[in-house]
């Protein structure tokens, strides 16, 4: 079975966290930014239910960080949140293991 791993880190360790992936044998990954908080960060936060004041306070209030995504085979997976535990010691980080069912490429030429 494949897994889509999912890594999420403060913006100031994805170096760390891209070389723990390679060098755990990840073969391919894509990045996304995203702004962040955790549930200490907005702990006590009284948010206005309009989307405008959602918005700005998650702008003034969140920290960029960056989401690595890869699919890997599932017995590959615990070596992997090996080396990434190791390369982040001490750093905010948070996996996930998300199983994946199936895969359906199209390479976009006519069938």
């Amino acid at each position: 079975m494949k897994v889509h791993l999912r890594v999420f880190v403060e913006i100031e360790n994805l170096g760390k966290a891209m070389n723990a992936l390679t060098d755990a044998g990840i073969t391919g990954f894509y990045i996304l930014e995203y702004k962040g908080m955790s549930p200490q960060d907005w702990k006590g936060f009284s948010i206005k239910e309009d989307p405008k004041s959602a918005i700005e306070m998650i702008r003034h209030h969140s920290k960029d960080a960056i989401l690595v995504c890869s699919v890997v085979d599932d017995e590959k997976v615990d070596n992997i949140v090996e080396s990434v535990r190791k390369a982040l010691k001490g750093e905010k980080y948070t996996i996930l293991e998300v199983p994946i069912r199936r895969i359906i490429v199209n390479e976009g030429s006519s069938e």
